[in-house]
């Protein structure tokens, strides 16, 4: 019987009909948004089959890098370690000690790069001498980290993450058949924002020419403090875009080291809706804008069906600083 009473309530108090008629469209939006998404994902074991190689690509540079203030590992990047073999206790790599043999390990030993502000600037100062005044003039820390990321790839080739993004592959060889030939950006589940992010990258070989696109659109851009577009994922977008237009043969998986792929974002890149342990702005990007606009879900995250990576999001690029 309280229904009625309620509902007379509300007519006596005309003034709290548009409050609860707004709430109710915002309701009914994020909750059409939610089973949207869940009734057109993909299955992601039927990704994964599709997505899985016969073999690791040949001479893929086997070296993992990872960006943070400190060379103290999160939990993250600790699973990248365990899984890739790499030995945590005997330290990662820096630049400039990466050799060779590390990039091209016949044996198949993965190697870990640390990268710090300092050897960022260093590999800017002593490799990419032309992109140096664009890279200290960025208003912003977070452009020198995205910008940083895609010279480690373009020197070095390998796998680039994120140190809140963890690994769940089986093993190495797992993860090694699923690593396109050419460049591989993670897709992005926020396809209202962009269509890759920058967060997980994996190049088969050194000196892509993809990466002197990319160098190109940031130095245009340097001078904008706006991150998305000028370092971030709405960068990288369109420098996909000038790329496929400016090298025909780009399209092709033959020549000029592969294309650019896409990394499945049912395998790489779920939105941990739910989570609450990361900033206000990142929950509500993923949990409110993310069902507000009908997309196409990427699964569930943190279920382990053939879930690959996970990216829980707790970084934030509105921070001055590395995570």
């Amino acid at each position: 019987h309280w229904f009625p009473s309620v509902m007379s309530a509300i007519r006596r108090r005309w003034y709290l009909r548009y409050p609860i008629a707004l709430l109710s469209v915002v309701m009914s939006i994020l909750m059409f948004g939610t089973v949207y998404s869940e009734v057109t994902a993909r299955d992601p074991c039927q990704v994964l089959a599709e997505t899985r190689r016969a073999d690791p690509p040949p001479n893929l540079p086997r070296l993992f890098h990872y960006q943070s203030k400190t060379n103290e590992l999160t939990h993250e990047t600790s699973t990248w370690m365990a899984v890739l073999g790499i030995d945590a206790d005997s330290g990662s790599k820096e630049y400039p000690d990466i050799h060779l043999d590390d990039m091209t390990s016949a044996s198949g030993k993965w190697t870990s790069v640390y990268w710090s502000d300092e050897s960022c600037l260093r590999l800017v100062e002593e490799h990419f001498s032309t992109f140096a005044d664009t890279y200290r003039s960025f208003p912003h820390t977070i452009q020198r980290v995205d910008s940083c990321r895609y010279l480690i790839l373009s020197k070095y080739g390998g796998v680039y993450a994120d140190t809140d993004i963890s690994l769940h592959a089986q093993d190495a060889n797992e993860l090694e058949r699923l690593i396109p030939d050419g460049v591989g950006l993670v897709e992005s589940p926020f396809r209202y924002n962009e269509i890759w992010q920058n967060s997980l990258m994996t190049a088969t070989a050194a000196g892509h020419p993809f990466w002197d696109t990319v160098i190109k659109v940031m130095m245009e851009r340097g001078g904008s403090g706006n991150v998305l577009s000028t370092t971030g994922p709405r960068m990288i977008g369109d420098s996909v875009q000038r790329y496929r237009h400016n090298t025909p043969d780009s399209l092709s998986s033959k020549g000029r080291g592969g294309t650019i792929h896409t990394l499945p974002c049912e395998l790489f890149q779920r939105l941990p809706m739910g989570e609450w342990d990361t900033t206000f702005l990142n929950v509500l990007g993923r949990d409110v804008l993310a069902r507000a606009v009908p997309m196409r879900g990427c699964g569930r995250y943190g279920d382990g069906k053939c879930e690959v990576t996970r990216h829980s999001g707790k970084a934030s690029w509105t921070k001055e600083s590395l995570i």
